[in-house]
């Protein structure tokens, strides 16, 4: 049975999964904490599938505590608490778990609390590797000998798209652009266009990862590089009205991008390229060997996804084009600056100052 995030009540949830065992072994008190976050109402992001629970995160906004570490005293201030968050063995070494702490990240983003935490046994070596990936530092241990590992939004390490998601550098330069057929925008970024809640668009999400690879076949080489924030831009197959209807959705940052073949000459044998789309793309086997063989010009763009706009708030191509923002030229050469992105930022009627640190 195919597996998926949800949010779901507490109380909908089994503990008695065996699941749930190493947490009782690591908290005697969970048992009797969970039954009374159950009691009230509380809810959790957890993926179920057919052997039961494979991920679990319980978010806490605004904590004003003082955190006591063995070698110093955090200071009180507004904090986004990650209260739970496990993996279970089976799902380890797929996106499971980039896309729950990518939740987290989100909900931490359109929070007010300057910081995000999460408390961790030094013995889970892996999910302390996924959160110093996604940018936690840690602050020290607690009483229990938990480390604590934090973010700040006022102080965003900016050196890789992922210690920085899911936030833009208020110094960047040059901004590109990725424009996609709405077939692939859709499968590739299926809550980008979600006409649903908020908590859709967090499932499909998760489920999806925060990395993604897109295939793309331009004429000449795009702009792109390592760290270069880039707007995705959902070319509309509609004949009909298309400046209407080809928008740009949403935003990420670029991880890598490979030149696979150039007019024709192949820069990088099948398996390399194979192996750079991995699982974070919706390509099939078939269509994957099919672009290889077939394909003049190949590269593959490997992104970290920052933020989608949202359902009504996408920016047409008609409105880029009379307010002075769309570039002439083909959309993959073109470069924009950080003007250009703030004005389509406010014209997707999203908070630059929660987005741009």
């Amino acid at each position: 049975m195919a597996g998926a995030y949800k949010w779901k009540r507490l109380s909908e949830l089994d503990i008695h999964d065996s699941f749930f065992d190493s947490l009782k072994e690591d908290y005697p008190e969970f048992e009797e904490w969970y039954n009374r976050k159950a009691n009230e109402g509380k809810q959790a992001f957890a993926y179920i599938d057919g052997n039961g629970i494979g991920a679990f995160v319980m978010l806490k906004v605004g904590e004003c505590e003082e955190i006591s570490l063995a070698n110093q005293i955090l200071p009180k201030c507004s904090r986004l608490k990650i209260s739970t968050l496990k993996l279970s063995d089976r799902v380890e070494g797929n996106r499971l778990g980039e896309g729950a702490i990518g939740i987290a990240l989100w909900n931490w983003l359109e929070s007010d609390d300057e910081e995000i935490y999460v408390t961790v046994f030094d013995k889970h070596r892996k999910l302390i590797e996924m959160l110093q990936k996604f940018g936690f530092v840690l602050a020290g241990h607690n009483s229990r000998n938990e480390g604590v590992y934090l973010r700040s939004k006022n102080a965003i390490n900016f050196m890789t798209p992922y210690t920085s998601f899911p936030f833009i550098n208020k110094e960047t330069k040059a901004f590109a652009m990725l424009p996609i057929e709405s077939e692939w925008h859709d499968k590739i970024f299926p809550y980008s266009e979600l006409k649903n809640t908020k908590q859709d668009t967090e499932e499909f999400a998760a489920a999806n990862g925060m990395t993604k690879t897109y295939i793309c076949f331009p004429v000449s080489t795009p702009c792109y590089s390592p760290g270069i924030p880039i707007m995705i831009y959902r070319k509309s197959s509609d004949e009909n009205n298309r400046s209407f209807k080809s928008v740009v959705t949403s935003y990420g940052t670029i991880v890598s991008f490979e030149i696979i073949k150039q007019n024709g000459i192949c820069l990088k044998s099948f398996n390399d390229y194979n192996d750079m789309v991995g699982n974070k793309s919706v390509f099939s086997q078939n269509e994957i060997k099919t672009f290889y063989d077939r394909k003049k010009n190949l590269c593959v763009v490997e992104l970290v996804y920052n933020h989608a706009f949202g359902e009504g708030c996408n920016v047409n191509y008609n409105t880029l084009n009379c307010n002075g923002i769309w570039k002439n030229g083909h959309p993959y050469q073109a470069v924009y600056s950080m003007n250009d992105f703030r004005a389509i930022l406010s014209l997707a009627k999203q908070d630059e100052n929660k987005l741009i640190k």
